[in-house]
């Protein structure tokens, strides 16, 4: 396991992690990896997950990183879904997600940069930028959310970042 500087773990069980440096993690985790600055501070299951940077998970998210009838994970690409090849992998979740309380995600989900995860269980694809399960992030308001998350860490959102975050919202229908 290896925890990045200036991290917190605040309980749980931890196995085969690696944890960037900034972020505060509580729960279980299982064989996942989450970059700098992401937050998973409250109880609930991440298995064999990729988390983004500024990433939240509210309280109690939970990933399945097995389905019932044990064969190969099948997620989402750009050109349609294909076998993983594994049968375990969880969430693969993009930079500056956040989950509401109870977000419950299916085992191969992925969500897009940007998105805010809310409404129970969402689908297995999330376009980034999304708002909930069928709307569109305003733009202006992600950037409002995302300069005070990174502030809440004494972090500024530069100009360098908005312009590629602003980059990335022009492209998301592209995928």
């Amino acid at each position: 396991m290896y925890v990045g500087r200036n991290s917190t773990l605040l309980g749980g069980v931890y196995a085969g992690c690696s944890i960037g440096p900034h972020c505060k993690v509580h729960g279980e985790i299982e064989e996942s990896i989450v970059l700098g600055y992401s937050n998973k501070a409250h109880d609930g299951f991440l298995g064999h997950a990729y988390l983004g940077m500024w990433v939240n998970l509210g309280a109690m998210t939970t990933n399945s990183d097995l389905k019932n009838n044990y064969s190969n994970v099948r997620i989402w690409t750009p050109r349609g879904e294909v076998d993983s090849g594994e049968m375990k992998l969880g969430a693969l979740i993009g930079d500056h997600v956040k989950t509401a309380i109870g977000t419950l995600l299916n085992t191969g989900t992925v969500i897009g940069a940007g998105t805010n995860v809310f409404g129970g269980m969402p689908p297995k694809y999330l376009p980034p930028f999304s708002w909930g399960s069928d709307g569109e992030y305003a733009f202006d308001k992600f950037l409002e959310t995302a300069s005070v998350a990174m502030q809440r860490r004494g972090v500024p959102l530069n100009a360098s970042q908005k312009d590629m975050l602003s980059r990335a919202f022009k492209r998301r229908n592209q995928l």
